[in-house]
C-alpha cells in the first residue's frame, strides 16, 4: 500500500495519492491544494493527459483561448499537447484532483517540489521554486510557455 506524499510544489499543495509505479505507469493521481490567486505557469504536458476534478473552491482554466470556472464537482480534461494555466479565483483554498495518463507528472512534483507536511500553507513560489521548475520541465516532458 502507497504512503502519501506531501510536495510543496510551484505555491501548491501537492498530495501523491498514487503513483505509477503502484499502476504500471498506467496513470497517477494527485490531489491539489491551491491558495487564493495562485496560477500554474502556462503550460502543456507533451507525455500525459490531466483530468482535474473540483472538491472545493474555485478553479479557473485557460486553455485553447477559453476560459473556463470550475467550482465543487465539475471536471475538466486537458489533452496531452494542449497549452493549459490553473489558478484559484475564488477567497478560500482550492482542492481538486488531478488524475495523469500516463503516470510520471508525479516524479516531475517530487524533484521540481519540496517535501512538504499536510499542514503546511501552500503560497506562491518564489524566484527559486520557479527556476526549479523550469530546469527540470524539459526532462519530464512539461513545456513552460510565455505568458499570453
Amino acid at each position: 500500500m502507497h504512503r502519501n506524499e506531501t510536495i510543496t510544489f510551484a505555491g501548491t499543495r501537492v498530495d501523491i495519492l498514487v503513483t505509477g509505479d503502484e499502476t504500471g505507469q498506467q496513470f497517477s493521481l494527485l490531489r491539489i491544494t491551491n491558495p487564493p490567486g495562485v496560477w500554474t505557469p502556462l503550460h502543456r504536458h507533451l507525455h500525459e493527459e490531466e483530468t482535474i476534478y473540483v472538491l472545493s473552491g474555485q478553479v479557473q482554466v485557460e486553455t485553447g483561448g477559453e476560459i473556463r470556472a470550475l467550482s465543487k464537482g465539475d471536471v475538466v480534461i486537458l489533452p496531452r499537447g494542449q497549452a493549459h494555466r490553473l489558478g484559484n479565483v475564488g477567497p478560500e483554498a482550492a482542492e481538486a484532483l488531478v488524475f495523469c495518463t500516463p503516470s510520471g507528472f508525479e516524479q516531475f512534483v517530487r524533484e521540481a517540489g519540496q517535501t512538504g507536511t499536510a499542514s503546511a500553507p501552500a503560497q506562491a513560489p518564489d524566484a527559486e521554486a520557479l527556476a526549479r521548475l523550469g530546469s527540470l520541465s524539459t526532462r519530464f516532458g512539461i513545456e513552460l510557455l510565455p505568458p499570453t
